[in-house]
């Protein structure tokens, strides 16, 4: 693998991989066509000619995915699909890894626990709905493709959209004394599986190197944590007391109370452990908002 062409590069996990695999010497090329101009990202692919492609464009929030439902098909669904076949004209040998999500799932009962891939996709969200449809356009057995279903991942550079840099971003302000003392939130009864940024770049690397293999992998650390402890865990490295506030405009109109995965199948395929604690991925995502915070 020499050149990987990659879609969303200045994204959150983009640049992750994008410098993961520059420091391995592997010459990264990013695109800049939006995901739905089907020309444009096939003009990419032929004049990138790559080994391996990372699709990892599209809008990513799952909470501003209800009010911009028509927006997240065009992207996501629709861009995939111009995404495989402009690998499927000019790339057809290249390893194609698509970045799906745990979303699709849907609603996990406790009983479950950590679900694997054999289980049954039930989305409940638009993000969901878009996502799993998405996965029906890499159904292509003439292409080596495997979909990705990273459950919740966090790490330095990811956005306030997002609860664990809004809890640190919050606290980070505190701090400096720029917010009062008090940290908003939405639901902390909600419980996810959360495996560092660092981590899942290790598991795409992984998988753009395996050539055939599994069609569908879960990318999870089988431990779910619930938002109230993830908050705990931060507060408790904060440098001041700060009260905590539920505000209702940071509640979702259908949360998911458990995602838990099992990423058995992408250790047995390709030795992937997720080498990170979630404590040490908190310690760096604060440390690394102060220094946003200290620069603004």
């Amino acid at each position: 693998m020499q050149r990987v062409l990659i879609t969303g590069a200045d994204g959150f996990v983009g640049r992750h991989l994008r410098s993961a695999l520059e420091a391995r010497g592997i010459e990264t090329v990013a695109t800049s066509a939006d995901m739905r101009d089907a020309c444009a990202i096939a003009r990419e692919v032929q004049a990138a000619q790559p080994d391996a492609v990372t699709h990892l464009a599209g809008i990513t929030s799952v909470a501003g995915a209800w009010d911009r439902e028509r927006e997240v098909w065009d992207v996501n669904v629709i861009g995939t699909l111009n995404v495989v076949l402009a690998v499927a004209e000019h790339a057809p040998d290249a390893r194609l890894v698509v970045a799906s999500s745990a979303e699709v799932y849907g609603r996990i009962s406790e009983d479950e626990g950590p679900v694997d891939e054999e289980r049954a996709l039930a989305p409940t969200s638009p993000y969901g709905r878009a996502k799993a449809a998405a996965e029906l356009a890499c159904a292509r057995d003439e292409l080596d493709i495997v979909v990705v279903r990273p459950f919740p991942h966090t790490g330095p550079g990811q956005t306030e959209t997002f609860a664990i840099p809004s809890f640190a971003g919050q606290i980070a302000r505190i701090e400096a004394g720029l917010a009062p003392p008090t940290i908003k939130v939405g639901n902390l009864d909600a419980r996810r599986d959360y495996t560092d940024v660092r981590c899942v770049v290790d598991a795409y690397e992984r998988l753009l190197e395996l050539r055939g293999g599994p069609r569908v992998v879960n990318v999870a650390t089988g431990t779910a944590h619930s938002m109230r402890s993830v908050l705990d865990r931060l507060l408790a490295l904060a440098t001041r007391d700060i009260a905590v506030e539920i505000d209702p405009a940071r509640m979702r109109p259908a949360d998911i109370p458990l995602l838990v995965g099992s990423a058995r199948l992408l250790s047995e395929t390709t030795g992937w452990r997720p080498t990170r604690s979630l404590d040490e991925t908190l310690a760096d995502v604060l440390d690394a908002t102060r220094q946003g915070v200290g620069t603004e």
